[in-house]
């Protein structure tokens, strides 16, 4: 079982650096903002699955000064996504003028990664090494500015709120009589079904922490939920990577 959440893992992490890879490379794609801001909540997902794995598999304590570097990354996937949302359903071609100002969580988490930053590494391999025994520390430490447990509630928070808005506009558009094809449609409709999915599971992971805080440990690590997580983001992967190829062959 243990196995077969790293190799779904590894999959997801696989495609989904092919999915990056072609909006890199690819020059009409890199000029598409809808494709960069796909991208975007591509990478913090698969940074965060890859954090996770290295938790999982032990080998963190190799590269301590990955640990918390996705801080500020997470906090941008949700408006990512919604933002691609908007701009696939022609609601407006590029950012809203304003656009800064959803960045502003993202600053807040660069901010509190500055004092893990600046420990010893010695000190960072024997906090991971117990990070390993006990997975409570990720949101129990003290290295930051404020507690760690309120990074997984405020992202949550605004991932749920950003998934309002997506789900809104999809509903909207699909209601009028728009422009926009229907297998456009399809296609978001998925995609947004799959990211609602595995926020659903990490929202049901923290709540099933918060009120059994001394299992925390142990729920963060339970494989059963770890496989469903780690087969919806290979699902995810699977989707951003190919979906846009598919829908253009219709």
């Amino acid at each position: 079982m243990h196995s077969l959440v790293v190799t779904f893992a590894i999959i997801g992490i696989l495609f989904s650096t092919l999915g990056i890879a072609f909006r890199v490379f690819n020059g009409n794609v890199r000029r598409d903002p809808a494709e960069v801001l796909l991208g975007i909540a591509l990478f913090a997902i698969m940074w965060q699955v890859f954090i996770h794995l290295m938790i999982l598999t032990q080998q963190i304590v190799k590269i301590p000064n990955f640990y918390n570097k996705g801080i500020p990354l997470y906090y941008l996937v949700a408006p990512a996504f919604y933002f691609f949302i908007r701009i696939r359903l022609q609601l407006e071609h590029k950012l809203p003028r304003y656009w800064y100002i959803h960045l502003i969580p993202f600053v807040f988490g660069l901010v509190d990664i500055l004092p893990y930053m600046f420990v010893e590494d010695s000190e960072k391999v024997a906090f991971l090494k117990q990070l390993i025994i006990d997975p409570r520390l990720g949101y129990e430490h003290e290295y930051g500015f404020i507690h760690q447990e309120a990074h997984y509630i405020l992202r949550l928070f605004l991932a749920l709120i950003y998934l309002m808005m997506q789900w809104r506009v999809l509903f909207m558009t699909d209601s009028t009589d728009s422009t926009v094809s229907s297998s456009t449609l399809k296609y978001l409709y998925f995609l947004t079904s799959l990211y609602t999915l595995f926020i659903a599971f990490q929202i049901g992971m923290f709540f099933n922490i918060l009120f059994n805080r001394t299992q925390g440990g142990y729920i963060l690590m339970d494989v059963k939920q770890l496989i469903w997580l780690s087969m919806l983001y290979v699902l995810l992967s699977l989707w951003v990577c190919f979906g846009p190829v598919l829908r253009r062959s219709k």
